[in-house]
Order: C-alpha cells, then sequence, then structure tokens
C-alpha cells in the first residue's frame, strides 16, 4: 500500500510555493523545515486542547468505568464456573446460545447503567438550574 494512494502531496507543494525562497534563504531555512514547524505547532494545538478534555474524562468518569468493569469480570468468572460445572466428558450440558444471551446481558446492563447515571446526572444539574432560577 503506498501513502500517495491515500493523500496528494501537491497540496502541500502549494502552500509551501506560496513562502518566499528569499526570506526562507535569509532566516537558512528550508521549505521542509517550515513544514515541519506547522505540523509541530498543529500537533501541540490538538495536544493543548484534548488532554484536559481527555483527563476529565477519566478523572470523572473512572468510578464508573472501574465498577462497571469490575462487575462484568466477576459475571464472567461467574459463568465460565458454570460453563465448567456443566461440562460432562467433552460436551456442554448448557444450551448452544448459553454465551451469546450471557454476553448480550452484560452489554445490555452496561448499556443501561451508563444511560441511568448520565440521567441521573442530568437530572441533577437540571433541577439545579431550575431551583436556581426560581
Amino acid at each position: 500500500m503506498n501513502l500517495s494512494e491515500w493523500l496528494d502531496p501537491s497540496i502541500l507543494d502549494g502552500a509551501i510555493r506560496m513562502l518566499d525562497p528569499d526570506l526562507l534563504g535569509i532566516f537558512g531555512l528550508e521549505p521542509h523545515h517550515v513544514q515541519f514547524t506547522l505540523v509541530f505547532l498543529l500537533m501541540a494545538a490538538v495536544m493543548w486542547v484534548m488532554k484536559p478534555v481527555m483527563e476529565w474524562i477519566i478523572l470523572h468518569n473512572w468510578k464508573t468505568f472501574a465498577s462497571y468493569l469490575g462487575s462484568s469480570l466477576t459475571v464472567l468468572v461467574f459463568l465460565q464456573l458454570i460453563d465448567r460445572y456443566a461440562m460432562s466428558g467433552n460436551t456442554s450440558m448448557l444450551p448452544d446460545f448459553f454465551w451469546s444471551i450471557s454476553l448480550l446481558g452484560i452489554s445490555s446492563f452496561g448499556l443501561c447503567y451508563i444511560l441511568f447515571q448520565a440521567g441521573k446526572r442530568s437530572w441533577k444539574k437540571l433541577s439545579r438550574r431550575h431551583k436556581k432560577a426560581a
């Protein structure tokens, strides 16, 4: 797979040609130095914006994520124990749809749990605003 199939580098060439070669020569710069600097500044700006957002997401939802992950792992271990105890020889006495229904139940619980927590937080914020307005 060739990168030129995904990206057209002629766009960058046009942007670099807008810079005056005499001005770059005064400072001893090449066009690829300017390009590197612009990309570096873009990445720094994205990190400056995204880092606080990611930290906020992790800090405020860490308890929710950790509690759901711990619950899911506990349930999976319990279901694995049930599956092992239901084994008679090489075959399981449980129905074929045991794991698909179990995993669907776990993921549905996670979805309901997340929606409930988000609804509860939204309700608290809205009721707090409504109390302040009154």
